[in-house]
């Protein structure tokens, strides 16, 4: 084989060499173009879009989200303004507040309520009158109840629907007269009646500022019967020296006067006394000379205490007008 000289040959790779180039011409621009830029910078074939979501980072990639979407995101879960399609009575409402919430309310139903309350105003029974015709032609200063429903008046009258009574009358639980009981015209009392009270067994004890009773010398404080006889035997037919202003019964049947007096029959009793059930003057209350002064109610305690008032003054001490006296 015939040998090519060496000179011939570094001159024909010479010749060759700037051919090989070419041999890469078919490799597109965009490759050449991404080894250029390197991975990092390989973008070019990312929309617009995507690059710009890029560029806002994660946090803000939000064009995509509606005008509305984002204004609910801004607001916040407790403003989300999808609300928006509550009426505007339903917001004036809310704005009012529960107490206020009154704007639905016609002026009908408004009117309505306005005279329903207007109408139980009305609805209370009117007071009745006892008696007929000219009723009492006096003044009456003191009432008292019986278990029947009938009703007794005292105080300072001679005539009771026409007909003469004595400063005393009944009156049956129908409200009538009663004609029968202390309808003669002395039956009463000459004078004034002040207090009344019923004792256990249904006697009417009766206390005032008077000089008869059913036409006999009893002053100021007498017991009638059921039966409606004054009981001359009460004390000793013995009343007291001053009006009697206050009678109450206690819990054991005793009874206890008050007004202004210094004497009961012969006993120094002053402004108070106590008299046993039966009729009896019994002890005094307080020391004859504890309090001067009027007085003008009594209540009876449950313990068989006294609560008296009135105006008057209890020697030694500061408090006036109100006395306790018996058990605390």
């Amino acid at each position: 084989m015939k040998r090519i000289p060496a000179g011939i040959l570094l001159a024909t790779f010479a010749l060759t060499a700037p051919l090989l180039p070419p041999l890469h011409a078919e490799e597109s621009a965009q490759q050449l173009s991404d080894q250029e830029l390197g991975p990092d910078q390989n973008t070019q074939d990312e929309s617009a879009g995507q690059l710009k979501k890029k560029k806002l980072g994660a946090d803000q990639s939000m064009t995509d989200e509606s005008a509305g979407q984002l204004s609910n995101q801004n607001l916040g879960p407790d403003q989300n303004t999808q609300s928006q399609d509550e009426s505007a009575s339903q917001l004036s409402n809310q704005d009012l507040g529960p107490d206020q919430n009154m704007q639905d309310e016609s002026a009908r139903k408004l009117a309505e309520k306005q005279g329903l309350e207007n109408k139980a105003r009305k609805t209370g029974s009117a007071p009745t009158a006892l008696g007929q015709s000219d009723g009492v032609n006096g003044v009456i200063y003191a009432v008292v109840g019986q278990p029947d429903g009938s009703v007794i008046i005292g105080g300072r009258f001679d005539t009771v629907n026409g007909l003469p009574r004595l400063n005393l009358a009944r009156f049956k639980p129908d409200g009538t007269l009663d004609t029968n009981f202390l309808s003669a015209p002395t039956d009463g009392v000459e004078g004034t009646v002040y207090a009344l009270a019923l004792d256990q067994s249904g006697n009417l004890l009766v206390g005032g500022y008077f000089t008869t009773a059913q036409g006999q010398p009893l002053q100021n404080f007498v017991r009638y019967l059921a039966t409606g006889a004054v009981d001359a035997n009460f004390n000793g037919g013995q009343g007291t020296n001053g009006p009697v202003y206050a009678v109450a019964v206690l819990p054991k049947g005793k009874i206890v006067i008050g007004g202004e007096f210094t004497q009961v029959g012969d006993a120094m009793r002053k402004n108070i006394a106590e008299f046993k059930a039966d009729g009896t003057l019994d002890g005094p209350v307080t020391s004859a000379n504890e309090s001067t002064g009027a007085i003008r109610s009594l209540a009876a305690l449950s313990n068989g205490g006294i609560l008296a008032g009135g105006k008057f003054n209890i020697a030694g001490q500061t408090v006036r007008n109100l006395l306790r006296t018996g058990a605390p």
